[in-house]
């Protein structure tokens, strides 16, 4: 068994398409690993109709666990303020009326070769539209974070969608979100 993250670009189901979609952010703001952690804690843990004041608190409370400045923890509430606001986040917080949205849901996919993937998915919700019906798959990403590495967090997110589609028969999308 090994890790979504593990596997390499050439590994993926290159049917999935993958979108990239930008949040617009601060160039200035903070960045490295703590501040990614950060982002992706709250996100996992807000509700996706949280208020400011909501958002900033759990930044705050985050922000303590994984010992991050005051100025990461106020650009970490910004980020995030103006991520759920995005489109593409107002749509996963209304399939949270339903049954469905998924957050921080672990998966595991069997590859054509026998081998396990096993991995965690950031945010699924399900939507029926006029033109698709099925499973949007969401994994953030910071800036930095992503810098360099599409190929392989594209990769990353088309196994998860390959993963949901074998599991609910389903049509499946993948978006990074880099926020």
């Amino acid at each position: 068994m090994q890790t979504v993250t593990t596997l390499t670009p050439e590994e993926a189901n290159d049917r999935v398409h993958v979108e990239i979609v930008t949040v617009p952010g601060r160039p200035e703001r903070p960045r490295g690993r703590r501040f990614g952690v950060l982002v992706h804690a709250v996100l996992a843990a807000v509700d996706l109709r949280s208020s400011p004041e909501r958002v900033r608190a759990a930044a705050a409370i985050h922000g303590r666990l994984v010992d991050a400045t005051h100025e990461e923890i106020e650009a970490a509430a910004i980020a995030i303020q103006t991520a759920l606001l995005h489109p593409l986040m107002r749509r996963a917080a209304r399939a949270a009326d339903g049954d469905g949205l998924r957050r921080e849901t672990p998966i595991l996919l069997q590859r054509a070769d026998g081998k396990l993937a096993e991995g965690v998915i950031d945010l699924a919700f399900r939507e029926e539209t006029s033109d698709f019906n099925g499973w949007t798959v969401v994994d953030f990403k910071t800036d930095r974070e992503f810098e360099g590495k599409n190929a392989r967090y594209t990769a990353q997110i088309a196994l998860y969608a390959e993963a949901i589609r074998k599991a609910t028969s389903l049509a499946t999308r993948g978006i990074l979100l880099v926020v």
